[in-house]
Order: structure tokens, then sequence, then C-alpha cells
């Protein structure tokens, strides 16, 4: 459990990563090219902090055609004990959305 825990903290020690959970704590889920027009990053780049996301665990990942949506894996977090939103919501940089 202690690894988990270490694997989300290190996928959260980003702060694009963060703005995208800022994003789809409002959005709920959301697909990798929606969020194209809202951050300064290439589709691999972007693509690249998702996968970071879901190998943590902190989202789960389901295919509708071609496009991967994307939502917050809350019931992974809860088991661990992580209130997702405090961390999400705490200190925001400039670059949020």
């Amino acid at each position: 459990m202690s690894r988990q825990i270490v694997g989300v903290f290190k996928a959260l020690s980003d702060e694009t990563r963060l703005d995208i959970l800022r994003h789809l704590l409002r959005e709920k889920e959301i697909a990798c090219k929606e969020l194209l027009d809202k951050f300064p990053l290439s589709q691999p780049t972007l693509s690249h902090h998702f996968n970071k996301l879901i190998d943590a665990n902190i989202l789960n990942e389901r295919k509708e055609g071609v496009s991967h949506i994307y939502s917050i894996n809350y019931q992974f977090l809860r088991e661990l004990g992580i209130d997702i939103q405090k961390i999400a919501n705490t200190n925001k940089g400039d670059g949020s959305i």
C-alpha cells in the first residue's frame, strides 16, 4: 500500500498533472483532445501526463470510438485515504486552468 501512495504522490508532483486534475474535478470526465486547447502542450506530451496519472491509478480510462475518455479514480484514492480535491486545490500556480 505504501508503494501505491508513493506512486500517487510522484504522479502528483507535476503542476501540469495537477492542472489536469483540477479540470477533471470540474468536468468529471474529458477526452485528451479536449484539453489540447487549454494546455500549451503537444498531444504526445499531454498523453504522457495522462499516462503517468493512469499508471498511478489516479485516472480511469475508457475508449469511446477513437477517443480516450478520462475520469478520476475516486474509489482507489478513497481506499488510500487521499482527498484529491484538497490536494489539487492546494497551492494553485499561475498556470492553473
